[in-house]
């Protein structure tokens, strides 16, 4: 049988682990609903963002479906601590290690795309595309307004990028003129469902009333402004992953030592009894062969 004082350890690292991973599926599974919501959040303002709509159902449905995989792992390894399941806890375990790995890559991916500038080339492509739909079609680009309002910019590279296109949804252009969403203050005062583009009229020589700088060098130094952050969230998820898989790793290793020493005492006890069966028939054997012989005397 094992020693006492080793199930006495294994029994205290049990409960140890057991609460330490209990600590950090709460986070866990924070994580995973928070995600749900803000793809509720999302949804709810989809319809601002109308010509976008199909990479805007992509990110939601991606936001969704990670949310939903990380609350139904955390609900596995909850489901693992409380029965003290090995097979559930090698499962999460494994997922987390994935997901570790995943977390890993995808920072290193960004580092490269943030060094190389190869995210502000998207952006610039990007942003370029819709001022260049707009003077195609002559549809007025909410997407835009948006943007613009939102993160105090004009156009892609420069205000400049909406001169001469017909921005207002009719197919008059206007020379030196932008929409009122690069207008100074457009975020309080500006409506996007009815624009108003007064504000915007001869930018080109009037241009201290508008944001003149473009939307690509503005989200380039949002990012970079908030880029520690970026790194310090990331490397919080990383080292997050990482403890709750060494957790996982070390209850699943005790509770395996202790059902090892579990089944040990158990076959122990069985062979105990064996033996003790048997010498109590050959007891009961060597009693009888005595009568036989008292017997045999009389």
């Amino acid at each position: 049988m094992a020693p006492p004082f080793l199930d006495t350890q294994t029994k205290a690292a049990i409960v140890c682990f057991k609460c330490g991973l209990a600590c950090f599926l709460v986070v866990f599974l924070a994580a995973g609903i928070t995600m749900l919501v803000v793809a509720a959040v999302a949804n709810k303002y989809m319809g601002q963002f109308e010509e976008l709509n199909h990479d805007l159902i992509s990110g939601r449905n991606l936001c969704i479906v990670i949310g939903l995989f990380v609350t139904l792992t955390g609900i596995l390894g909850i489901a693992g601590v409380v029965r003290e399941n090995c097979c559930l806890l090698l499962s999460f375990a494994g997922i987390l290690g994935c997901l570790f790995v995943l977390s890993v890559a995808a920072g290193v991916s960004l580092a490269v795309l943030t060094s190389i500038g190869t995210l502000r080339e998207k952006l610039t492509d990007f942003l370029g595309e819709m001022i260049l739909k707009v003077e195609k079609t002559a549809v007025r680009s909410k997407v835009m307004d948006e943007v613009q309002m939102q993160i105090k910019c004009c156009g892609d590279v420069s205000y400049r990028d909406w001169f001469d296109v017909p921005f207002d949804g009719t197919n008059v252009t206007h020379s030196g003129d932008v929409p009122g969403s690069c207008c100074v203050g457009a975020k309080e005062n500006f409506d996007i469902n009815k624009p108003d583009d007064s504000c915007g009229k001869r930018a080109k020589s009037q241009n201290s009333t508008i944001y003149t700088t473009g939307c690509t060098k503005r989200v380039a130094d949002i990012l970079n402004g908030h880029l520690l952050q970026i790194i310090g969230a990331g490397a919080v998820v990383i080292f997050l992953e990482a403890v709750g898989f060494t957790l996982s790793c070390c209850l699943l290793r005790h509770i395996r030592r202790r059902d090892s020493a579990d089944e040990e005492d158990r076959v122990k006890l069985h062979l105990i009894k064996k033996r003790e069966k048997k010498e109590a028939k050959l007891r009961k054997r060597g009693q009888e062969s005595s009568d036989d012989l008292l017997s045999e005397d009389n």
